[in-house]
């Protein structure tokens, strides 16, 4: 993997690289085709970013819920526990076959788009230190909750809100720099020409 520049790592960076856009700019998100988002590999896969949408924005809705008083501490920690569980589990396995399955077909077929691929994988390793530190901070979260500890519950949800912020921005850009990436090459050449979809 070639080195990636500062300024494009994800945390640095706001959409792909402009040299990376280039079949974006020929095939922009509202000009994708129902038969390439229902593609049986682009179908499937943009499932899984629904999902993994889904769970940040229910997350994030639970976290309100709770400082708006909505909820309590009990039903806000079984519903964190459960899609958190949900969201690493499934995120995991996602990356994992992105990196050693589908990462390498676009690779071998698209020379010059090898950047944003390894841009890309670069972006799960960030992503995963994120939801390390999300994950510790949930731990202690819940660990207050559970020693019922006398202190401002306001102010450490509201903390972990802005984690939680921190790491739904990376994920959500992610996702969305992923497709802006690979729906174009799909649009372009077929799903069959990298080897998906079967």
């Amino acid at each position: 993997m070639s080195s990636i520049k500062k300024i494009d790592q994800l945390t640095e960076r706001d959409g792909l690289p402009k040299h990376l856009c280039e079949l974006l700019d020929k095939y922009p998100r509202d000009t994708w085709t129902n038969d390439t988002l229902n593609g049986n590999w682009v179908g499937f896969w943009l499932g899984r970013h629904s999902v993994f949408r889904e769970i940040c924005s229910s997350i994030k809705h639970a976290i309100h819920e709770l400082l708006d008083r909505k909820i309590s501490h009990q039903n806000f920690m079984q519903q964190y526990i459960q899609l958190m569980n949900m969201m690493l589990h499934n995120l995991e396995s996602h990356h994992m076959v992105e990196d050693n399955y589908i990462f390498p077909k676009f690779y071998k077929k698209s020379e010059k788009f090898r950047y944003g691929l390894e841009l890309l994988e670069n972006d799960h390793h960030l992503i995963h230190q994120s939801i390390d530190v999300l994950v510790a901070e949930g731990n202690n979260l819940i660990s207050s909750f559970n020693e019922k500890k006398h202190i401002d519950y306001k102010l450490i949800v509201g903390d972990y809100s802005k984690v939680n912020e921190s790491y739904n921005k990376l994920l959500i850009a992610h996702l969305c720099d992923e497709e802006d990436l690979l729906i174009p090459l799909v649009s372009e050449y077929g799903e069959e020409y990298f080897g998906l979809g079967h």
